[in-house]
């Protein structure tokens, strides 16, 4: 595992340098009072922790990724070097527990939901946020393109995946909506709240921007997440 997290997962780690996570979860964070403890799994470079460390919390960041590590250390956060593929043994406990869109990178991603559960403090919170697959624009792309990835609609540009060209490389699990939270309840966790981000299309096909604008929308996306969300986000509350 490690060879994949410091090998092949290497240059994923960079993205989070492109982009910070922080909006995601910015309105989705429970009401804090300002000494909160929080804990970020798999914090990348750092983006979220600087955030919140600027908002005067305390912060411990998580990661197995060489390149991160010293990145992070770099900036003086205070952080763990943890293989979340393994127990995690730490002593500490914490208001909340982020994991951003790190579960679909772990082979079995509800051990970590339930090793987090036990380094949560009573009234604390895990908070998740995690890709969905195979929405409406996913099987759009399948019916116009013949293939899930269509070089027009990458995030992150042609020439990051040129050279795998195959479907989300980096990422290990598949999920969707009912799955999540099949795996949450499995772990004693208790639903506090759920939003989920409408699916959308980029590309350059006009027909499949339509279709897609049309069928989901915020309106709509609550109806059939599996089918209308691309991304969803869970906080569960630890009683």
């Amino acid at each position: 595992m490690n060879e994949y997290y410091n090998g092949f997962y290497k240059e994923l780690s960079r993205l989070d340098e492109l982009g910070n996570n922080f909006s995601k979860i910015q309105d989705f964070l429970p009401n804090l009072k300002g000494d909160e403890k929080i804990i970020d799994i798999g914090s990348g470079h750092g983006g979220v922790c600087e955030e919140l460390v600027k908002r005067g919390y305390s912060v411990s960041a998580v990661e197995i990724n060489s390149e991160a590590i010293e990145s992070l250390k770099k900036k003086n956060f205070k952080v763990l070097e943890c293989d979340i593929t393994k127990p995690l043994n730490l002593k500490d406990k914490y208001d909340i527990v982020l994991i951003l869109d790190v579960l679909e990178h772990l082979f079995d991603p509800y051990l970590l939901l339930k090793e987090s559960k036990d380094i949560v403090k009573k009234d604390g919170y895990i908070i998740i946020t995690v890709p969905l697959y195979f929405d409406i624009v996913d099987r759009f792309k399948i019916l116009f393109t013949g293939s899930v990835i269509s070089m027009d609609n990458l995030c992150y540009g042609s020439a990051h995946y040129s050279k795998f060209r195959s479907y989300n490389y980096d990422h290990i699990r598949f999920f969707r909506p009912k799955d999540l939270l099949e795996m949450g309840s499995n772990a004693g966790l208790m639903v506090d709240k759920i939003e989920y981000r409408v699916t959308g299309y980029g590309g350059r096909n006009i027909i499949l921007r339509l279709l897609t604008k049309i069928i989901a929308n915020k309106y709509t996306v609550n109806l059939n997440p599996s089918l209308l969300a691309h991304s969803m986000k869970i906080r569960w509350k630890i009683n």
